[in-house]
C-alpha cells in the first residue's frame, strides 16, 4: 500500500468520526458493503484480465490450488 498524503489522513479521520455515530447494526452493514464492493472490484479485474486473454490453464490452476491447500493444512497442524 502506498503512503498516505496528509489530506488523506484527514479524510480517514472524518470517516472514522462518522462511523463512531453509527449503531452496531449500521457498522456491520457498512463493513458488509465495503467487503462486497471489494469483491466486485476483484471480480471485475478477473473479467478484464480474461477479456485480454490473460488466462491460466486448468493444469496451472489445479497446481496452484493444490499448493495453497497443502500450505493451509500445514498451518492448521502446527
Amino acid at each position: 500500500m502506498s503512503q498516505r498524503k496528509p489530506e488523506d489522513n484527514v479524510k480517514v479521520q472524518q470517516v472514522l468520526k462518522l462511523v463512531d455515530e453509527l449503531t452496531p447494526e449500521e457498522r456491520d452493514e457498512v463493513l458488509y458493503q465495503l467487503k462486497l464492493e471489494d469483491l466486485r472490484r476483484e471480480i471485475q479485474k478477473g473479467i478484464d484480465s480474461a477479456e485480454r486473454g490473460e488466462l491460466y490453464s486448468e493444469k496451472e490452476v489445479m497446481a496452484y490450488l493444490d499448493e495453497h491447500h497443502k500450505q493451509r493444512l500445514e498451518r492448521q497442524t502446527r
